[in-house]
């Protein structure tokens, strides 16, 4: 082995080098769900439902989180119980309701955006430019590909 191939790390140490990187975020996140009372399956939908904004049908949102309509219904009914989502009727069909957060859930997911942000700007306030372009470039070909037919998230 060249001493060049020495120093290339193995898969299992990038691995957890990336999880050192992302670990701060996850448990800053989970602490501020945590504060509101809010479960982990519960926080999942949370942020599913923030990211694609707007009211959405218990259907459509349980297909996207990959899980039975009856699942989204009870984690709903927790999010409702904290005044963090609201069920409505769609108007264009009475029998369909749709799910939205409500102004108390919008406003805990701008404190986990902010969260988000300041970590970020810690993490990564003293990388120039050219390398902030080359670990996006270098992210880009790690990321796990989502099954087909799986919503970007």
């Amino acid at each position: 082995m060249t001493a060049q191939h020495e120093d290339v790390p193995d898969a299992h140490s990038l691995l957890n080098a990336f999880a050192e990187v992302v670990s701060p975020l996850l448990d800053r996140t989970a602490d501020i769900f945590a504060s509101h009372q809010v479960p982990f399956s519960q926080a999942n939908l949370l942020v599913q439902m923030h990211e694609v904004g707007g009211p959405r049908r218990m259907a459509v949102l349980a297909q996207a989180h990959g899980v039975a309509p009856r699942t989204v219904t009870s984690l709903v009914d927790g999010l409702e119980k904290r005044g963090l989502a609201a069920r409505t009727p769609d108007p264009d069909d009475r029998r369909v309701i749709l799910v939205s957060l409500t102004e108390k859930g919008e406003a805990l997911m701008q404190q986990i955006e902010q969260t988000s942000a300041e970590l970020a700007e810690e993490l990564f306030a003293q990388m120039p430019a050219d390398e902030r372009v080359a670990l996006a470039k270098l992210l880009a070909k790690v990321r796990t590909p989502r099954p087909e037919g799986t919503p970007e998230s």
